[in-house]
């Protein structure tokens, strides 16, 4: 079921009785180029966290724990050139319970408690409890840096997006702003959030129509502006840059990004997924297999396509002194996929691969309730059966005419000190 309740706020149902559980999602949307990311997250860890009537960590858990342990948590993550805060909620189905218990008002009530009600003081959020989460996740941000792989990974991102500082910036926004914003000024930016951006509520589970119905009357937003999702189309080409930076460790990483202009709606989306695939993206690609297995040039190496930002990366451990080798290996399987150089089995390997590991994560409520929301956002409602049957019919010259739509951007070398010294 989709549904417009009014303009700008959408409602998704998927009927699943896969799970005892249910699943509710609530997205705020706005677009990344408004810049509100400190204050979005923010948002996010106050209100995970605190609301007016449960206002502390230990009265929220305590809730938790009466709604017969359900799991509750907010995220912020970038879809495309939208940015989303999202509210989520699993619980276990009433029919579990004998009939006795209306869990479904329940949770509803303790949704709206904590969206519309936030722990506020005379209009801001009071001083210590924010500080406190803010001051956390500063240092988490701080620590993560520590985590070279990751570092690598941002430094090329940074790169990529050189002319396109939004999309270069951590979904958390800078740390520098984070560790300096105010209750007063998030408490503002709540409000914005909550009156002009756009509400996507999705719920999934086997639920009776009344329960649906209950669900809505709980959330009724006001009309706000429809926003239209884009996923980067516009991307504004470079020549290839190279930056080369040591470390003190052993290992280096070394990281490319190529521009890949492919998204979820493209005619040539699943040729991506395959491609993706067989180039790193799996145990059995060519990567794996020709430069870590058999040459022993990394020590991990694969890729990831990034459907809604148009970008493939290329992320690999190896010895700083191999870097031009391994580049070189890369470009190497890369054009094996454009010429076919490889086996049918393997191409049929990949994709029984990938549709196991579609149909898995519709094992998991959120992994599967994310399917429900994202398909929502970019008016994309293709069925199981329309995805595997478009991943089975992809064929080596569907590969070859996507892996030619690879074009190299940027390559971050973080070279350990080791083999700096050889």
């Amino acid at each position: 079921m989709h549904q417009e309740l009014t303009s700008g706020v959408q409602f998704n149902f998927e009927n699943q009785n896969k799970f005892k559980n249910v699943a509710i999602s609530i997205d705020f949307i706005e677009p990344l180029a408004e810049d509100n990311l400190v204050e979005r997250t923010m948002v996010a860890e106050m209100m995970e966290n605190y609301s007016a009537k449960y206002n502390s960590k230990l009265k929220v858990a305590r809730k938790l724990a009466e709604l017969y342990g359900a799991r509750f948590g907010t995220n912020v993550f970038k879809v495309g050139d939208v940015v989303a805060l999202r509210i989520v909620i699993t619980f276990i189905n009433d029919q579990f319970l004998g009939g006795k218990i209306n869990l479904i008002q329940q949770i509803c009530e303790f949704l709206e408690e904590m969206i519309f009600h936030p722990y506020l003081i005379d209009g801001s959020y009071p001083t210590e409890p924010f500080e406190l989460q803010r001051d956390n996740l500063v240092d988490y941000l701080h620590n993560l840096s520590d985590n070279k792989k990751y570092y690598a990974a941002r430094q090329t991102k940074k790169m990529y997006f050189a002319n396109d500082p939004m999309n270069a910036k951590l979904v958390f926004g800078n740390v520098e702003d984070l560790a300096q914003v105010t209750p007063e000024r998030v408490a503002n930016y709540y409000h914005s959030m909550l009156n002009d951006d756009n509400v996507y509520i999705s719920v999934q589970g086997n639920l009776a129509a009344q329960q649906i119905t209950t669900i809505k009357n709980y959330f009724n937003f006001s009309a706000r502006h429809d926003l239209t999702v884009g996923m980067n189309e516009n991307y504004d080409h470079q020549e290839i840059t190279y930056k080369v930076e040591n470390a003190v460790q052993k290992q280096s990483q070394l990281d490319l990004m190529y521009h890949f202009p492919v998204n979820l709606k493209s005619d040539d989306y699943y040729a991506a997924i395959v491609m993706n695939s067989l180039l790193g993206g799996s145990a059995s690609s060519l990567m794996f297999l020709n430069i870590r297995e058999k040459q022993s040039l990394a020590y991990y190496i694969s890729s990831s396509f990034n459907s809604t930002m148009g970008f493939l990366m290329i992320q690999s451990g190896i010895d700083g002194d191999q870097a031009e080798n391994v580049q070189i290996m890369i470009k190497q399987q890369i054009q094996k996929l454009i010429d076919g150089d490889y086996a049918d089995s393997q191409l049929e390997k990949i994709k029984t691969s990938l549709i196991s590991g579609y149909l898995t994560k519709f094992d998991s409520e959120r992994k599967s309730l994310n399917d429900v929301f994202v398909k929502a956002l970019v008016n994309n409602f293709v069925t199981k059966a329309d995805w595997i049957a478009s991943l089975k019919s992809i064929t080596k010259a569907d590969v070859a005419k996507v892996a030619q739509k690879l074009d190299l951007q940027a390559v971050f070398l973080l070279k350990g000190e080791s083999n700096e010294q050889n």
